[in-house]
């Protein structure tokens, strides 16, 4: 018989074929002429639990996948072994017989499969998968619950019991709703669907993390399983992007800032200069009156962020010194609303800094201070040197109004401010500034009592 070449290698040739058994409720597979299966159709996917999206090259699948295995002969076709989802063996009966096309050419060979039976070999390996899943369960990086129909914990994973810090015994039949409403008492079912954040506090050496639960995928209508994961790092990961973001913003504001001002006080120079060129007997008044433009512009350039790490400009300097210095600045402030500053400084030794990085810590957070207080209020400025670790430590306190506790994190960051006309640089820049001195800063404040800032040096 003559066989037609093109159907033996082009499945598009007999797709017709392929949709015709994919609608059929038997169990069929198509092989071309060259006997390469080209098609398994989808009932007996399904039954192997298999959808056809899953398969790209169907000889493959047929051979190496659910693992063909000839058995022995059967009446007219073959005993065959076909391996189906999670290692189940499944029995089959095979027997292929040709398609012939309106002129009698073979086009291909249709394999009519039955189903003999489940489980061939030894079945106890495969049911103890299902039964035993916990080895499976506990290698996932994501906890794992799964409640009832009412809510009560059937099953639940080490890790789950690692993220929440329980044990299993408090876990187990518990109301899962109960648990997470420890946490945060609006918890719902309803807000699983989309996902729901929960703190864990920290305690002992368990630091607090952040959870989102959120219902995962069980097909049955008695059990629904919930997924834990720690997205703690992924918060602080978005927490830095946005202050990175803020930072860029802070410098081009500043950038933008700082040009502006410029142009008025160049302009502001040139006409202090004819007038000092026109009332020479004034010269003196004009001098003077030149250096504070220059002074106010490098204060400027400071205030709006122009932190560098200079370390030319670095020099011994005496801290206690320096704030006795600039207080000086805040001096009419101080008289006019009643202030009483009260300084105690301790024996600290000169260290090298670059003085307006100092200048700028003392200006911002004094300047904080004062705008805290009112009449009759009072500022302590206290340093002391700590010769083990090598640190200076600046401590400023005032009995101000305080700050919220739920603003007192975020007061540091660029941008942020609760006064009307403040920038929110002011105390982003000084923590830039004690970073290049391997130091930090640190704020304590009581809403109503006072606030107390703590700023640390160190050697580079």
């Amino acid at each position: 018989m003559k066989v037609n070449k093109a159907f033996a290698t082009d499945k598009n040739s007999l797709q017709w074929i392929c949709n015709l058994l994919d609608n059929a409720h038997d169990f069929f597979v198509l092989k071309n002429l060259n006997g390469k299966v080209v098609h398994v159709n989808k009932r007996l996917l399904e039954t192997l639990g298999y959808t056809a999206d899953e398969i790209d090259d169907y000889d493959y699948f047929f051979y190496h996948i659910i693992k063909y295995k000839e058995v022995g002969p059967y009446e007219d076709g073959l005993i065959i072994e076909l391996t189906a989802k999670y290692n189940i063996k499944m029995s089959f009966s095979i027997r292929f017989s040709p398609i012939v096309n309106s002129g009698g050419d073979k086009v291909a060979f249709l394999g009519f499969v039955k189903l003999r039976s489940y489980c061939k070999g030894k079945a106890e390996d495969y049911f103890n998968f299902f039964k035993y899943p916990t080895d499976v369960m506990d290698m996932t990086e994501e906890g794992v619950v799964i409640v009832d129909n009412r809510f009560n914990v059937v099953y639940v994973n080490n890790r789950a019991c690692e993220l929440f810090g329980l044990k299993y015994t408090k876990f187990i039949n518990a109301k899962f709703m109960d648990i997470i409403k420890k946490y945060k008492p609006d918890a719902s079912e309803n807000n699983l669907i989309n996902g729901e954040k929960i703190v864990i506090p920290s305690k002992g050496s368990f630091d607090e993390r952040v959870l989102l639960l959120k219902y995962g995928k069980l097909n049955s209508r008695h059990w629904k399983t919930i997924i834990v994961k720690n997205i703690t790092e992924d918060l602080k990961y978005q927490k830095l992007i946005e202050q990175t973001e803020k930072y860029t913003i802070a410098g081009e504001f500043a950038a933008t800032t700082i040009h502006e001002i410029k142009n008025s006080l160049t302009s502001i120079k040139g006409f202090i200069q004819l007038l000092q060129a026109k009332h020479k007997e004034s010269s003196t008044y004009y001098e003077t009156i030149l250096d504070e433009v220059d002074r106010v512009l490098a204060l400027i350039k400071n205030y709006l962020g122009i932190v560098r790490s200079n370390e030319e400009g670095e020099t011994e300097i005496d801290i206690n010194g320096v704030i006795n210095q600039y207080l000086l600045l805040f001096e009419a402030e101080i008289v006019r609303k009643k202030i009483k500053i009260e300084k105690r400084f301790g024996d600290v030794p000169p260290i090298k800094m670059d003085k307006n990085h100092l200048k700028q810590l003392i200006l911002n957070i004094v300047q904080n201070s004062l705008h805290a207080i009112g009449e009759n209020g009072k500022i302590i400025l206290d340093t002391r040197y700590y010769p083990l670790k090598k640190r200076v430590v600046i401590r400023i306190v005032d009995n101000g109004g305080g700050i919220e506790k739920k603003y007192l994190k975020k007061v540091i960051e660029p941008l942020f401010t609760t006064k009307r006309e403040g920038t929110g640089l002011g105390l982003a820049i000084c923590k830039s500034i004690v970073e290049l001195y391997n130091g930090d800063i640190k704020i304590f404040s009581k809403k109503g009592k006072g606030t107390l800032v703590k700023i640390i040096l160190g050697e580079r």
